[in-house]
């Protein structure tokens, strides 16, 4: 755009906020979802351009090796029936269920809770915020990293980034939800790399860019 100077550049901070105690098994019971069964998630709007059939396909594919794994949509938008009438041609009624649109308040951090990894194969993201929010959640994701989202991924902290290959996004997926050790490394690196983006955090940043622009043009702060 034919700007020489100096950029910075800031994300949206996230709030941090946690699920009361009990959120869980809470929030499995209302919804009918098996308190101990593994659950994959997706939250966002329910619109084409976030890839949600791509989902279908992996929650196909995990079926040999994850047997009792369940697919959770949470969210609204123009795809919905179209993904309702695939869910129920493929016979994947029992391995995925729409819930719908959640307040952020409480619905959302519960659903958080409620869920075992993230997932997300969005290819037109402008930052990928969900993401953030899930990994604050202490959600390991499972993800493509394309546009945007190559921000939050590259670090290559509490998440993983497979092929963009639903077989690849898959096996990946099912080593995830096997493996409680890996499970437990990236929900920690999830927590820490997400409180870097907080809010408070974003403040802090902004802050102290405009201290260096300040000392640079001779400004005192009041």
């Amino acid at each position: 755009y034919g700007v020489h100077t100096a950029r910075h550049v800031l994300p949206t901070g996230i709030s941090l906020k946690a699920p009361p105690p009990g959120a869980r098994e809470a929030f499995r019971a209302c919804h009918g979802i098996p308190a101990h069964g593994p659950v994959a998630l997706f939250v966002g709007r329910v619109a084409h351009e976030k890839n949600i059939g791509f989902l279908l396909d992996v929650a196909e594919r995990t079926r040999a090796a994850v047997p009792d794994m369940l697919l959770v949509i949470a969210g609204d938008g123009p795809a919905l029936p179209g993904l309702r009438r695939a869910v129920a041609e493929r016979r994947l009624t029992g391995r995925v269920r729409f819930i719908g649109y959640l307040e952020r308040a409480a619905g959302l951090p519960a659903c958080y809770a409620a869920a075992d990894a993230f997932v997300f194969a969005s290819r037109t993201e402008t930052q990928g915020l969900v993401l953030l929010e899930a990994m604050a959640a202490g959600l390991p994701v499972v993800a493509l990293a394309a546009m945007g989202t190559v921000d939050i991924l590259a670090a290559g902290r509490g998440a993983l980034v497979p092929a963009d290959d639903p077989d690849a996004f898959a096996g990946t997926l099912a080593r995830l939800l096997g493996d409680r050790a890996l499970r437990g490394r990236l929900a920690a690196e999830a927590r820490a790399y997400a409180a870097q983006w907080s809010s408070t955090a974003l403040a802090g940043r902004m802050a102290d860019v405009y201290r260096q622009v300040g000392r640079e043009h001779g400004l005192r702060a009041a």
